[in-house]
């Protein structure tokens, strides 16, 4: 009985984790106004509630059919998840040594110089965004499958997401290494975004109005 009750209560707890760690994600990334440590510490945190958010539906899908697909999709989720937060920990740092670096010379060549470097090493955080897009697009396109099947959900919505993942996966790998929106084409990445929070915000309805 405590292993179920501790079970549902990560449930619970990964419901909303999935939906604050899209509304973190969301103002990290789109409200250009906020403190550069605010969006710095949305930027660090909402990695970490993906992953509790992934653990939350992992179990509740699990719980109805226990699939291959829904394992990796775990596993894979949970990867992706830290691989955000890697990338955003290199490049928050690159910048802020960029910054303190550029601030301590006087000439323009040094300062030019020290602009390419910061170019150069910032392709490496680019590089690990892949990464991430990689494994999370993979992650939703399986959990999307599972979804689909379950019956708390509607088909539509699961296969939407694994549809919106799987496009997301493909632009990324035919404009590889420059990201989608950088070769002219179009970015899903936000589309994923307020797929996954209409997602969880149903998830969590489904939680808690069950419990």
């Amino acid at each position: 009985m405590n292993q179920t009750n501790s079970i549902n209560n990560l449930i619970k707890i990964g419901a909303v984790s999935g939906i604050i760690s899209i509304l973190l994600y969301i103002s990290a990334a789109a409200f250009s106004f906020l403190p550069h440590t605010i969006s710095m510490l949305f930027g660090f945190t909402f990695p970490l509630l993906w992953i509790i958010s992934f653990m939350g539906l992992y179990h509740y899908l699990k719980k109805e059919k226990h699939t291959a697909t829904l394992e990796i999709a775990y596993i894979f989720g949970i990867i992706g998840a830290a691989l955000a937060c890697t990338l955003i920990v290199v490049q928050q740092a690159n910048i802020l040594w960029h910054r303190e670096a550029i601030s301590g010379v006087g000439t323009e060549e040094t300062k030019d110089l020290l602009r390419a470097t910061y170019r150069g090493a910032n392709r490496v955080q680019a590089g690990l965004d892949v990464t991430f897009d990689i494994f999370i697009t993979i992650a939703w396109f399986l959990f999307g499958l599972n979804i689909a099947k379950h019956k708390s959900f509607n088909k539509v919505l699961g296969w939407i997401g694994s549809l919106i993942a799987l496009a997301l996966l493909v632009l990324n790998m035919y404009t590889f290494p420059d990201a989608p929106a950088e070769s002219g084409l179009f970015d899903l990445g936000p589309f994923l975004g307020l797929w996954a929070l209409i997602f969880y915000v149903w998830f969590t309805i489904k939680v808690f109005k069950k419990s």
